[in-house]
């Protein structure tokens, strides 16, 4: 698992470093033909991962209702995302990683609860959650791009 997590971590740094190198307008801005934004789709992949792991396992997420409701799938941004609010999904990016490492070091996810994806993906251990997550990551880092060059 080591280097699962390990792409996990390069991911979510690849996505600070680029969320860090645009304005408040810009990470708000849905471009034409688009339905959400740059910060919407980094709040969605902190929310999709706190579901896929820990509420898959029976576990409280690290998210407020209202967060979680305001990124799960589904969702769209409605309205601008306050200063505060991206500062708070920045430090989320990174620090729900650790947290989470530790959590599956000492087992936290046992009762994991095998389940199919909404596009097919049958996933029947913790470890093929977590491989899937970041399948789910890359795909969202390769939008965030293709987002930033419109914004």
């Amino acid at each position: 698992m080591d280097s699962v997590f390990n792409i996990w971590e390069t991911n979510r740094l690849l996505f600070l470093k680029l969320v860090n190198e645009l304005s408040f307008k810009q990470l708000n801005t849905i471009p034409d033909g688009y339905n959400n934004n740059i910060i919407w789709n980094i709040g969605h992949i902190i929310t999709v991962q706190q579901a896929l792991i820990y509420k898959s396992s029976g576990l409280d997420i690290c998210l407020s209702e209202e967060v979680f409701n305001n990124y799960k799938p589904g969702s769209f941004p409605n309205k601008n995302i306050s200063k505060e609010n991206i500062m708070d999904l920045k430090l989320k990016l990174t620090s729900i990683i650790q947290l989470t490492k530790a959590d599956y070091n000492t087992k936290m996810f046992s009762n994991f609860k095998p389940f199919k994806t909404n596009v097919g993906f049958n996933l029947s251990t913790i470890d093929a959650a977590f491989k899937f997550n970041n399948y789910h990551e890359a795909m969202h880092y390769g939008i965030v791009k293709s987002l930033s060059k419109l914004v």
